[in-house]
């Protein structure tokens, strides 16, 4: 029995922590994750700036292949990319795609990832992460400085003692 061997780009570094339920690494973890991401080249799926392409045709909803080859006379434009083309391209972005979900669930607490599951795209489950973490985030910075804040050194005694 032979297994293939496993590609680089769906594997993220140890690096990268898993992210804490307090939302206590939610900026390191931010910062390490989309420079991982951005390297293996799908944080436009993240971002929603690298769309699945699409036919060029008049009246489409969402059109990512916009250029097309000027048209000569009363011909009308031709889209860069022929119908197998888009095909191959449609693809490769839905699997670019389902790599970046993989990548993200690596790092995510199984309860998030349940949270998130429903979402259709990498996009949405990277929108509803942010604005659960960077509320996560701020709560536990203010319980630490509160918690700091209470600290005390006992009366009559050197903090240096208590260390």
């Amino acid at each position: 029995m032979s297994t293939a061997p496993t590609s680089l780009s769906d594997t993220l570094p140890s690096s990268i922590p898993k992210l804490d339920a307090s939302g206590m690494n939610w900026a390191i973890f931010t910062v390490r994750f989309q420079d991982a991401i951005e390297v293996k080249g799908f944080w436009g799926h993240f971002t929603s700036t690298k769309l699945c392409p699409t036919a060029n045709i008049p009246g489409a909803e969402a059109v990512a292949v916009t250029a097309v080859v000027p048209a000569e006379g009363n011909k009308a434009p031709t889209p860069i990319l022929t119908a197998e083309e888009l095909t191959v391209a449609q693809k490769q972005w839905d699997k670019d795609e389902l790599s970046a979900k993989s990548l993200l669930t690596q790092k995510i607490l199984d309860s998030t990832l349940m949270c998130i599951h429903t979402k259709k795209t990498v996009h949405e489950h990277w929108e509803a992460i942010v604005t659960e973490y960077t509320e996560k985030g701020a709560y536990a910075q203010t319980d630490l400085h509160k918690e700091f804040l209470r600290s005390t050194c006992p009366n009559h005694s050197n903090v240096w003692d208590n260390l």
